[in-house]
């Protein structure tokens, strides 16, 4: 189950090259702020495709670590501190965790990337995510 923050929107995008298709977005998403704005428009179907590289803490445990997979990932679901993803303030979360592999996006609107998490005070490090809108995407 997929855990569902609702509180601060912050903007962690760092655009490299503007959001068209077949352009890229970095996005650093913060372990301490429950969704981060990218600034992407998405339209329903649009393939998307996301590497994220990083490692945080989403505990105040030793052991509390995870990396964009979350810890104990289940049946295609991201675990405890996975990287997440909804469109628009109030989208259904969705798993992205550390897959490569595009993806349809669920509906039209802004994409937010977040942990999978809902106690942010004793969080620590981020994700530094890179968006891809592939070429086969692009509406005619």
């Amino acid at each position: 189950m997929l855990l569902a923050p609702v509180a601060m929107l912050g903007l962690g995008a760092v655009q490299e090259k503007p959001g068209d298709t077949g352009s890229s977005l970095k996005v650093i998403v913060d372990a301490r702020h429950p969704w981060v704005r990218t600034g992407l428009t998405m339209q329903k179907g649009e393939q998307v495709s996301f590497k994220a590289e990083g490692t945080i803490q989403w505990g105040p445990g030793a052991g509390d670590v995870a990396g964009p997979d979350g810890h104990d990932p289940k049946n295609g679901k991201v675990g405890k501190g996975g990287l997440i993803g909804r469109i628009g303030v109030n989208g259904k979360p969705f798993s992205i965790g550390n897959t490569s592999t595009p993806f349809a996006m669920p509906k039209n609107g802004e994409l937010f990337l977040g942990i999978n998490d809902f106690i942010f005070a004793d969080n620590a490090g981020q994700f530094t995510v890179t968006i891809s809108r592939t070429a086969t995407s692009q509406k005619p």
